[in-house]
C-alpha cells in the first residue's frame, strides 16, 4: 500500500501534532504511546457500521455526503465526534462529524503506520474521501475551520493540493485496487462494487440515526438485550429520560385500557348488557388480559432496570 498523496503535499510532520495521553475505548484506557495500533483502530475503523453493512441501504443512500454549506442550508447543527462510526450520522436538526485527524495530513505517518496495515489504510482513505465530500469549495473550507473540523492553520492552497493528489491517486489505481471516482454519484456506486482500497462503510454517505438504531435493535448480527434497548447510539443515560423515551407509549396504552374497562363497567351496570353472556365473556377476557399485560410490563421494566443499571 502507498500513501494517497506525495510528500510535498503533506501539510503535517510528526513533530507538529501530539496524540492524546489516553483515550477511553470499550471501557478501557488506551495510551497511544504504548499501543498506537489499537488507538488507530479506535480513531479510524468503523466496526459497528461494518457489522450491519448489508443493511446500511435502509439507513442512507449510496452516494456522497452533502457539502458543509448544504448541511447549513438544511439547518443542521454540526456536532463534533471522535468516533468514526458516528461520522456523518444525522438526526433531525443535527449531524455528527469527526474532525480531520492531523496525522492524516502527514505523508510520513502514512508510510510508517497506515500503509503496512490494509484495514487501517482503507479506513483512513475512506475518512479522507468523506472530507473531500464535505469540503468542495472555499465556503465549505471556511465552515470547516469555523466548526473546528480542520486545523486552524491549514490553508486553502495546501488543502486543495492534498485533496487533488488524493483524488488523482484514487483514479489512477489499477483494476485490481481500483477505487471510485473523486466524488461518486449514486449511479457509480450501483453500477460497480467498491474495492477494498476504501472501507466499505464509505459506499454510503450520510446515515440516519433513527434507522441505525432500529437496525441495531433488530438485526440478527447485533441483537442483544443492551442493543435492543439502546440501539446504535443512545441519546441519554439518565434513568428518567430513558424510560420516558422508551416507554412513553405505554402510558397511551394504559389510558385506552382504562377507558375500555370503565366503559365495560358501565355496560355491566345497565339492564341491557347485565344479562348478556357474550358481553360478560368479553369483559372477563379483557380484564384478565389487562391484568396479565400490567404484570408482564412491570416485570420487564424491573428486569431492564436490574440488567442495565445495576
Amino acid at each position: 500500500m502507498t500513501p494517497p498523496f506525495s510528500k510535498p503535499a503533506s501539510f503535517r510532520s510528526s513533530h507538529q501534532y501530539t496524540h492524546p495521553a489516553g483515550v477511553n475505548f470499550q471501557h478501557e484506557l488506551i495510551k497511544p504511546d504504548e499501543d498506537l495500533q489499537r488507538y488507530l483502530d479506535f480513531q479510524l475503523t468503523t466496526p459497528k457500521l461494518n457489522r450491519i453493512h448489508h443493511l446500511l441501504w435502509l439507513a442512507g443512500l449510496p452516494r456522497a455526503a452533502r457539502p458543509l454549506h448544504r448541511q447549513k442550508l438544511l439547518k443542521r447543527t454540526i456536532i463534533l465526534t471522535e468516533s468514526p462510526d458516528e461520522h456523518l450520522v444525522w438526526s433531525p436538526g443535527q449531524i455528527l462529524i469527526k474532525p480531520v485527524p492531523e496525522y492524516l495530513l502527514d505523508h510520513e505517518f502514512w508510510v510508517r503506520e497506515l500503509c503496512p496495515h490494509r484495514e487501517l489504510h482503507a479506513a483512513a482513505c475512506g475518512l479522507l474521501l468523506s472530507y473531500a465530500w464535505l469540503i468542495t469549495g472555499l465556503i465549505d473550507f471556511q465552515l470547516a475551520k469555523d466548526e473546528r473540523i480542520l486545523p486552524s492553520d491549514v490553508t486553502w492552497d495546501a488543502w486543495t493540493l492534498l485533496i487533488r493528489q488524493f483524488l488523482e491517486w484514487m483514479d489512477n489505481k489499477n483494476d485490481e485496487d481500483r477505487c471510485s471516482t473523486s466524488l461518486p454519484t449514486e449511479k457509480d456506486y450501483v453500477s460497480q462494487p467498491q474495492p477494498a482500497i476504501i472501507n466499505k462503510r464509505y459506499e454510503f454517505g450520510e446515515l440516519r440515526l433513527s434507522r441505525l438504531n432500529s437496525l441495531y435493535r433488530l438485526a440478527p448480527a447485533t441483537f442483544s438485550i443492551r442493543n435492543l434497548v439502546f440501539g446504535f447510539l443512545p441519546s441519554s443515560t439518565w434513568y428518567q429520560e430513558f424510560f420516558e423515551r422508551n416507554f412513553s407509549w405505554i402510558l397511551a396504552v394504559l389510558v385506552y385500557m382504562s377507558v375500555l374497562l370503565s366503559a365495560m363497567q358501565v355496560g355491566l351496570a345497565t339492564d341491557a348488557l347485565q344479562g348478556n353472556r357474550q358481553f360478560q365473556r368479553v369483559c372477563v377476557v379483557f380484564t384478565l388480559a389487562s391484568i396479565f399485560f400490567t404484570v408482564v410490563l412491570v416485570w420487564i421494566m424491573l428486569m431492564l432496570w436490574i440488567l442495565l443499571f445495576s
